[in-house]
């Protein structure tokens, strides 16, 4: 996969689901900045996380 496009997707699913898990913390009634914001975070991590285990994975299935 592209370098350009591996990046943008990371960007994109973080986007998306970092903004499901806000509406989620909101839903709780937690209004605050830092709770918003962890929750990027954390959807950044699994996002990150889960292409380099695909790719990690796509490698090792090749030899």
């Amino acid at each position: 996969m592209d370098e350009n496009l591996r990046i943008t997707l990371i960007g994109m699913l973080t986007l998306i689901i970092g903004t499901i898990f806000a509406s989620v913390v909101a839903s709780f009634g937690i209004t605050s900045v830092i709770p918003g914001l962890l929750s990027f975070l954390i959807a950044a991590a699994l996002v990150t996380f889960g292409f380099r285990f695909t790719n990690h994975h796509h490698l090792a299935s090749k030899h």
